[in-house]
């Protein structure tokens, strides 16, 4: 698999961003709450547009993001 690696501070806190989340493999939003390390991220699904509200946050690294969320509606 070929990653296309970002500068380092691509994604900020407060973005909104897709990931696969690993209990059952859907596509979900979250919003990052900070940066943990230099390739690693906080996200929480507490937002208006997940579908898994009161999930836990989970650390999640930079290449299990899939690229930022677009409300299209």
């Amino acid at each position: 698999m070929n990653y296309i690696l970002e500068y380092k501070n691509f994604y900020k806190e407060g973005d909104i961003v897709i990931i696969e989340y690993w209990y059952n493999g859907m596509m979900t939003p979250v919003s990052i709450v900070k940066q943990s390390s230099k390739r690693t991220y906080e996200v929480s699904h507490n937002n208006k547009y997940s579908e898994i509200k009161n999930a836990p946050n989970e650390i999640i690294k930079s290449s299990g993001i899939i690229d930022f969320y677009k409300n299209i509606q």
